[in-house]
């Protein structure tokens, strides 16, 4: 018995020994060895608790940019996709735009950005450990509020585009290719801006095509899922609950954008056909591993 076990181990090791020398299987030892090293849920639970703290100011803004709408509230739930039951219970949880319109000014339009930054520099550590690149300094302390900017122009754009495609046929798949395609430049310019160009465009431009994919997948099953969880979490704990509930579904958006970056800088790192393609012919050493400074 003790023989057989032992046969069948050393097949196995044996068989993973060949598979690792393959291509895909080098891919998956290095995105596993990256994934490994960045800490994954730490890096994602830290940036959806920092997109948490962002989210209020963010839709404040937007909200306020908007003065024909019937209130914050109901702006916010909106957003969300929520039923009119839970719609009630997010519109009686914060104030209406009247308040908001009295308490935003240029000043709070400020420091509701300068605090929605803390999300930039979040991103900023995570993308610097993944591309072990070093952090750039406090002279480009204006990258993390060009990100933030970036970010409400593509949910505003997102937003107009979703209001254009109601009337036209097959809305849900117009809905879905436009996300693709704003979500693919944002989270282009975002990683190139928060590094200086430390990276090689085409290299991001991968990184981000694998980013809007996963959180245009995890937007379709949202559609189902999120309403579901916010209504009971409404039902059974009120506001606290649409806050747990809503801080988990940022967890799954954070995974995402952490999964693809470790999987956007493995596949750079490809020493055949695929390297090439990601990285470009000109810039095979620009993802060599430097000294991480996150």
């Amino acid at each position: 018995m003790t023989t057989t076990v032992e046969r069948a181990r050393l097949r196995a090791l044996r068989v993973a020994a060949r598979y690792r020398r393959t291509p895909l299987g080098r891919l998956v030892q290095r995105t596993v060895d990256g994934f490994v090293a960045i800490e994954p849920f730490d890096r994602a639970m830290t940036l959806a608790a920092q997109a948490f703290v962002s989210i209020v100011p963010v839709m404040i803004v937007m909200a306020a940019l908007r003065p024909a709408e019937p209130g914050f509230g109901s702006f916010m739930a909106d957003s969300m996709g929520l039923s009119e039951a839970t719609r009630e219970t997010v519109a009686g949880s914060v104030t209406t735009d009247v308040t908001v319109g009295s308490s935003v000014g240029v000043l709070g339009l400020l420091v509701a950005l300068l605090s929605a930054t803390a999300y930039s520099r979040a991103l900023e550590r995570m993308y610097a450990k993944v591309w072990h690149v070093p952090r750039p300094g406090l002279r480009s302390a204006w990258r993390w509020l060009a990100t933030v900017l970036a970010v409400i122009v593509a949910v505003g754009l997102l937003e107009l585009m979703r209001q254009a495609t109601e009337g036209v046929p097959l809305p849900q798949v117009w809905d879905f290719v436009l996300r693709l395609v704003v979500w693919t430049v944002v989270w282009t310019y975002v990683p190139w801006a928060l590094l200086r160009a430390e990276i090689p465009l085409r290299a991001l431009a991968f990184t981000g095509a694998v980013t809007a994919v996963l959180m245009c997948a995890l937007s379709v099953v949202g559609i189902v899922y999120l309403p579901i969880v916010l209504e009971a979490g409404a039902r059974q704990y009120g506001v606290l609950g649409l806050v747990f509930a809503y801080i988990g579904w940022l967890f799954a958006f954070s995974f995402a954008l952490v999964l693809a970056t470790v999987v956007g800088r493995a596949c750079a790192e490809d020493e055949g056909a695929l390297g090439r393609l990601v990285r470009g012919r000109r810039n095979d050493d620009a993802t060599a591993p430097r000294i991480v400074t996150a």
